[in-house]
């Protein structure tokens, strides 16, 4: 995953780490860092008087010790650990070995008791973990990974194997972790591996990003944000269904993407979207760190120069027969003045005279069945790629579902949708996006996959 801080502080840091390794074969005074295979990093931080902290951690355990002197301690209590792991420990080893006259029946029978006991103490270790939070709230892996850990099951026994083994045991969780549990803003993070004893030499190769597989599925949880690109002028972000883009009026929707930037950024500038999704969609958000990209992204925006696409899975086929669209047709363009509904805000009407026209090019995916709703029936769906050309309020919301658009409403949409076809969010996710970097002039794309099945 891309490196939520910048990294020349916390580098300088994991030098001299490499330097005391190579010359004294040994870390902060204990030989057995020479010889541990993994990963190490360091997190530069600021506390509360602006006094510099810097944090030092070793991925898994070293040694078979989690605890160890000058670096940050693991994300449970390693007592309670020990303890978990004892209770099926004897029995999973007997479980591994095969007896000589073990007949298949046996064998299968066999298995499955190991991994059922396996899967009992990987849920009794994944109960342990406290993640501390940039909000100051410690989670859980039930809290983050909740979604996609039930996500898949097939039997009524909730087992854990959807968490990579090691999750939670990273440098970057740990560090991070440690660091807002302390209340201390991270300012530099950096990871190197380090390969034990070995005689290949040290190069930049060697120092790593947080890994997508692990890191990946929890520090968008510790950190507010899923950060897809950062630098010294912009950041993006793929912002997750039911959050505020913006800060709303009303203590209860100050949580937003703008307010988790500037948490996690300080010298944000106060104003730093350039454009907005709404609550319920997912997906990509460009944002600006100072005042001259703020300027020339809005004007990239204003002018029409940012390309977006989204996917969204509508209710039914589109049909329109004013239009010409029919269950064969594949693609096209849509032309629609639509405006607020002053009666009724944030819903939005046709109106010829005073609407604003919202100018929508779409494609078609595919169609197919998709079981969900109130009563778990099969609806059949369609999965289409929308790039609006213009960027009016629910725009792609209203030219799905209204007459003169596509006819048919995106699934979740609970202002133009049916009720019978809900899907706990809204099925519109921001997929792609293109814009030039306001100092360089590079144009850069970013593209991502929704969550939701499509």
């Amino acid at each position: 995953m891309f490196p939520p801080f910048d990294e020349e502080a916390a580098k300088k840091v994991c030098i001299e780490m490499l330097r005391e390794l190579e010359q004294k074969k040994s870390l902060c005074g204990n030989q057995e860092f020479y010889f541990f295979k993994g990963m190490l990093g360091a997190l530069v931080c600021l506390d509360e008087n602006g006094e510099q902290v810097v944090l030092r951690a070793f991925s898994g355990a070293l040694g078979g010790k989690w605890n160890v002197a000058e670096f940050v301690p693991p994300l449970f209590n390693e007592e309670k650990y020990n303890a978990a792991i004892s209770i099926n420990d004897k029995k999973i080893h007997e479980l591994s070995v095969a007896p000589a006259d073990e007949t298949p029946e046996q064998k299968s029978v066999r298995k499955k008791l190991r991994i059922k006991l396996c899967n009992e103490t990987l849920r009794r270790i994944y109960s342990l973990y406290k993640f501390f939070c940039a909000d100051g709230i410690a989670r859980n892996f039930g809290d983050i990974v909740k979604e996609k850990l039930y996500a898949r099951f097939r039997s009524d026994e909730k087992q854990c194997f959807l968490i990579p083994t090691g999750t939670g045991d990273c440098c970057a969780p740990k560090l991070l972790s440690h660091a807002f549990e302390n209340k201390l803003l991270p300012i530099s993070l950096e990871e190197f591996f380090w390969n034990g004893s070995s005689e290949k030499k040290f190069d930049e190769t060697d120092f790593r990003n947080p890994c997508d597989e692990k890191c990946g599925l929890i520090l968008p949880a510790i950190l507010g944000l899923k950060i897809i690109y950062r630098d010294k002028n912009i950041l993006v972000v793929e912002k997750p269904s039911g959050l505020l883009s913006v800060p709303g009026r009303g203590e209860e929707k100050q949580d937003c993407v703008v307010r988790r930037m500037q948490r996690l950024f300080p010298k944000t500038i106060a104003q730093p979207s350039v454009h907005r999704l709404d609550m319920d969609t997912s997906g990509l958000m460009v944002l600006a760190f100072d005042s001259q990209s703020h300027k020339n992204l809005s004007g990239q925006f204003a002018r029409g120069e940012v390309r977006k696409k989204y996917i969204a899975v509508l209710d039914g086929i589109p049909q329109n027969e004013k239009l010409g669209i029919t269950r064969a047709t594949k693609n096209g363009r849509l032309e629609i003045r639509h405006r607020v509904d002053i009666e009724n805000r944030p819903y939005q009407i046709h109106d010829d005279i005073y609407g604003k026209l919202g100018i929508t090019l779409w494609q078609r995916e595919r169609i197919w069945n998709m079981r969900g709703g109130q009563e778990n029936a099969v609806r059949t769906v369609t999965t289409v790629c929308f790039e609006p050309l213009t960027g009016r309020t629910h725009q792609l919301r209203f030219a799905a579902a209204s007459p003169l658009g596509l006819n048919a409403p995106i699934v979740g949409d609970n202002l133009y949708g049916n009720e019978e076809a809900q899907a706990g969010r809204l099925l519109l996710h921001a997929s792609y996006l293109s814009f030039k970097h306001p100092v360089t002039g590079e144009r850069m794309e970013f593209f991502s996959a929704p969550e939701f099945k499509c």
